[in-house]
């Protein structure tokens, strides 16, 4: 029988509380349980960025059993590409900075001085710039976001003053056009969320937490 080339079915099983991979023969039973149909498992491994365990069948079909026996998923497993912007693009954005700080290779930081997570991970940005050449790029999609980012370009907030709202915003068309054209480039790619971090190789990684992971464990950009 020809599978959907994704996920096509998931259905709860009763809790085990397992942490490992179940046998071929208790992974058949599960899919026997589910199909109404006797199904034998001839191969069981792991998928650890799953979390869960790949069961392959005589007749070739394809499942993904949750290590916790709860879920059965029927289909293949599709890997999400890494977001990598084009290296005409990386300049456009480059070319938007407002200020940079540090010096090393350069590395673009797309944020918003409304964002909660580079306010609370200041001193760990600031740690950044003694590897890197920061180039902030002010950018917001919609409401107070796209406001703030408009008025740190018409005001030119710089440095410790950027991560802070005033009580009225400043809304220049020369701001609007800088933040729209941003916007614009980064939802392109499905980048609407800040902060998103681009390495000179056009690798985006979005998040405060996934770009100390990445220096942490490469030491930068690969």
């Amino acid at each position: 029988m020809k599978r959907a080339p994704l996920v096509a079915l998931i259905i709860a099983l009763p809790a085990a509380g397992w942490g490992e991979c179940p046998t071929k023969e208790e992974a058949s039973l599960i899919i026997t349980r589910i199909t109404k149909t006797p199904t034998a498992v001839v191969e069981v491994k792991p998928v650890e960025a799953f979390c869960a365990c790949q069961a392959r069948t005589e007749e070739g079909e394809t499942y993904f059993i949750s290590k916790s026996r709860r879920y059965l998923i029927e289909g293949i497993l599709v890997k999400v590409p890494q977001v990598k912007i084009s290296k005409e693009d990386y300049e456009k954005l480059r070319k938007r900075a407002l200020f940079t700080m540090g010096t090393g290779e350069p590395l673009l930081v797309l944020t918003n001085p409304l964002c909660r997570a580079c306010t609370e991970n200041r001193e760990k940005l600031a740690e950044l710039s003694k590897r890197f050449k920061l180039y902030f790029i002010p950018v917001g999609f919609e409401g107070e976001e796209f406001k703030a980012a408009v008025d740190a370009y018409c005001t030119s907030k710089r440095g410790e003053e950027f991560f802070s709202a005033p009580e009225e915003f400043k809304l220049c068309d020369s701001g609007k056009l800088r933040v729209w054209s941003v916007a614009d480039t980064l939802k392109r790619y499905g980048i609407t969320a800040t902060p998103a971090f681009v390495f000179p190789n056009g690798r985006v990684l979005v998040g405060v937490g996934e770009l100390l992971k990445e220096v942490k464990t490469e030491g930068g950009a690969s």
